[in-house]
């Protein structure tokens, strides 16, 4: 679950952009570095709408599907045939986010809450790459490659589907 701060991060910068920006799509690259020089790389695609919608494809190395709609979690992992179902309580609180986010010139802004900083760079007014250090000292940097902003996206998109013979963890 290192990961979670971002997710619900880039839900706030849909709020927090220079330009109004309603969904996203983009390819990314996810590059965690541990306080040893450990570094692991994930490949995938986003899909982001308002006001809490999101899915996160994860392709390589691992295929993992991350679904999050307003307050609930949902992590699809067929490598393992299992599914968490988390309620999401105030892991981070978007408009604190989106409240304290500062321009700290054309391309970048900062932001710090719940003690974690997040650098967010945009480039021709298009959300390019997100980093932060997490609450484990491992450095993150999430590149997105080809976004895309204010296209539509179906709401299906955003409902996971559990296969049955999965195990499910829920706190629901």
């Amino acid at each position: 679950m290192r990961i979670l701060p971002f997710f619900f991060l880039l839900s706030a910068v849909l709020l927090a952009s220079p330009n109004e920006i309603s969904s996203f799509n983009s390819k990314f690259e996810q590059r965690i570095v541990d306080e040893h020089g450990k570094t692991i790389l994930y490949r995938g695609e986003l899909w982001a709408t308002k006001p809490q919608s999101a899915l996160w494809l994860y392709q390589s190395p691992i295929q993992k599907s991350v679904y999050i709609n307003a307050k609930v979690l949902t992590i699809i992992e067929p490598t393992i045939e299992q599914a968490t179902v988390k309620t999401l309580g105030g892991e981070i609180d978007f408009l604190e986010i989106i409240k304290k986010a500062k321009k700290v010139d054309n391309e970048h802004y900062s932001a710090t809450v719940n003690g974690l900083t997040y650098a967010i760079t945009f480039k021709n007014d298009a959300l390019s790459a997100i980093g932060y250090a997490d609450s484990y000292d491992n450095r993150v940097t999430i590149k997105f490659l080809n976004p895309s902003t204010n296209k539509h996206i179906e709401a299906r998109r955003f409902k996971p589907t559990i296969p049955s013979d999965f195990d499910l963890i829920s706190d629901r």
